[in-house]
């Protein structure tokens, strides 16, 4: 179970929360907008959980769950009666018949708590006909109900909806913030907590996620490994390497990615011939002498094969072979050849 202290880069809406435990001036609906893994269920996790927390405590300024009530042992279990996660039946789509189970779910009262949680993930799914019966339960709701809407926007949304919610955007998380609190909350290592920010996208969650991931360390490594050596492998030692990396389902679009910003960190290096700013800041003296070895000619022949790359892949080639000769295309442009 998250609570506030464990969320970062989002004070106006850690602000506009706090307000609302400490005032009791609880909105009877709400709609958290932002990219998936956003960090978005983790505030509804903490909100809810202090909503919903016997004894309500203190800690780093922020007021938090207890964690120790019945009511925190029951989220902490995903049990709580009076917190209820809803599902719905087709994976793309909220219909209205989900909508009116809930519904008819808010009319009864709460178990033991004094509020009525429904948290909906992926609101955008909802269709119209599924937000005009929301709407009813919006217009006139029991005094107990609050509805937590979690939304990668507020666009499809329609403004009988919108106009009933208090609306709360994420924003993004600067890097420099989450590395420290990857090395802070994750114990990650100062070096690997920035290669995992960097590729986080200011996401919190999505930070979380990839350190968590030994399969994405391994394969960050290998590619990591390869580019090394890349200067010097022949072309059966490409075609190889290029057959392992893409060996596994989903691994390409991870690849270009780490491929793109290893270049990225090259690019910032011969342009301001510092190494400040690098994703993969471990691998800085490899970085400075691809930096040397590649005119800006070059650097702009390695960001075209990428673009063929993507096109490639969108078009649905093949993973080793995409791979292949966008290795080819960079060793020609570290060679000069």
């Amino acid at each position: 179970m998250h609570g506030f202290t464990q969320i970062i880069g989002q004070p106006k809406i850690t602000a506009h929360l706090q307000k609302a435990l400490r005032t009791g001036n609880i909105s009877h609906a709400y709609l958290l907008t932002g990219e998936r893994e956003s960090g978005a269920e983790w505030i509804a996790e903490a909100f809810s959980a202090a909503l919903q927390c016997e004894h309500p405590v203190e800690k780093e300024g922020l007021l938090e769950a207890c964690g120790t009530c019945l009511s925190c042992a029951q989220a902490q279990s995903g049990s709580q009666p009076d917190i209820i996660w809803t599902e719905h039946a087709k994976p793309n789509t909220i219909g209205v018949d989900d909508i009116r189970k809930m519904r008819s779910d808010v009319q009864i009262k709460p178990y033991r708590s004094e509020h009525k949680i429904y948290i909906v993930r992926d609101a955008q799914k909802m269709t119209p006909q599924a937000q005009n019966a929301l709407l009813k339960t919006l217009e006139e709701p029991p005094a107990y109900a609050v509805i937590l809407l979690l939304a990668d926007g507020p666009g499809t949304f329609l403004p009988t909806v919108l106009s009933r919610c208090i609306l709360l955007q994420m924003q993004p998380v600067p890097e420099t913030a989450l590395t420290q609190w990857l090395e802070r909350e994750k114990g990650i290592p100062a070096g690997k907590a920035a290669l995992y920010a960097g590729f986080a996208g200011g996401s919190l969650g999505r930070a979380a996620t990839l350190a968590e991931d030994p399969a994405f360390g391994e394969l960050c490594a290998e590619t990591v490994e390869m580019l090394r050596r890349l200067p010097t492998m022949d072309s059966h030692d490409i075609a190889q390497a290029a057959a392992s990396l893409a060996g596994r389902e989903d691994d390409l679009a991870a690849v270009l990615s780490f491929l793109q910003t290893w270049y990225r960190d090259v690019l910032l290096c011969k342009a301001l011939g510092e190494a400040d700013h690098l994703i993969f800041a471990e691998e800085v003296q490899y970085s400075k002498e691809a930096a040397a070895r590649i005119s800006y000619e070059g650097l702009q022949k390695i960001t075209e094969a990428f673009d063929l790359a993507a096109r490639r892949r969108k078009a649905g080639g093949n993973a080793a072979l995409i791979l292949e000769l966008l290795f080819l295309e960079i060793r020609a442009q570290q060679s000069g050849k």
